[in-house]
């Protein structure tokens, strides 16, 4: 049984519910999942999953590794007994852009993590990335500050102070006059890449994104402290 299927099969991707009662909760759904698996009533177990998991895992098919797989089929329905009732339940939306909210159930009402305040986040290298180019486009020069690694802020703490001006404007002067108009190219053109869903290599700490024309320009990235840095595109 490869991952895929024992994924649709014990933990159950779940949309609506093909049983006669309709649970309240994802936590009535997954104990009456839990309950149909155990008593044996597959048809009403598969009718749990949702649209896009059925149609990839056919009932026969779901039916069948259900029953050649009895201890792993334990060690799910054992493992949703345990689920707190009271345990938090949360929701990702991923929005055009790419980005993902996460809305967090309290009291029967959904609410907005405190993520959705983050308008410059560095959890994830296209997050990084979306922040680099809306600060370019807003002249954030201290969110642009925090985006570079350690040592591109050193170097302009450096520059600033045996110039007499703030890191801000330094790094402002740095990115204006001449080279303003390459700089608004390689921000349009990561702009591009990411609503365009280029790919973004990660390995390890380090990560990268192919942009521009042909893909012949690369975006790199380095994490810090948790957080991902954009170093200057090339």
């Amino acid at each position: 049984m490869n991952d895929r299927t024992r994924t649709l099969l014990l933990l159950g991707i779940f949309a609506d519910v093909g049983c006669a009662s309709r649970p309240g909760g994802p936590t009535d759904v997954l104990q009456s999942y839990s309950e149909a698996l155990r008593d044996g009533r597959m048809r009403d177990a598969w009718g749990m999953l949702s649209t896009a998991a059925r149609e990839s895992m056919p009932f026969e098919r779901f039916e069948a590794t259900a029953r050649e797989r009895p201890d792993e089929l334990a060690d799910a329905i054992r493992a949703y007994g345990e689920l707190e009732p009271e345990a938090p339940v949360t929701a990702h939306l991923e929005l055009s852009s790419g980005e993902t909210l996460t809305l967090i159930e309290e009291g029967g009402r959904w609410r907005l993590d405190p993520s959705a305040l983050d308008f410059y986040g560095q959890h994830t290298p296209a997050q990084a990335l979306r922040s680099y180019v809306r600060a370019h486009e807003r002249s954030r020069w201290d969110v642009l500050l925090t985006l570079a690694p350690s040592a591109v802020r050193e170097a302009i703490a450096r520059a600033a102070a045996a110039a007499g001006v703030t890191p801000e404007a330094r790094l402002q002067s740095g990115f204006g006059g001449a080279d303003s108009t390459r700089v608004h190219a390689v921000t349009r053109g990561l702009r591009d890449a990411l609503e365009r869903g280029r790919t973004i290599e990660v390995a390890g700490d380090r990560a990268t994104m192919a942009y521009g024309t042909g893909g012949r320009s690369l975006a790199r990235l380095v994490r810090e402290d948790g957080r991902w840095r954009v170093a200057e595109p090339e």
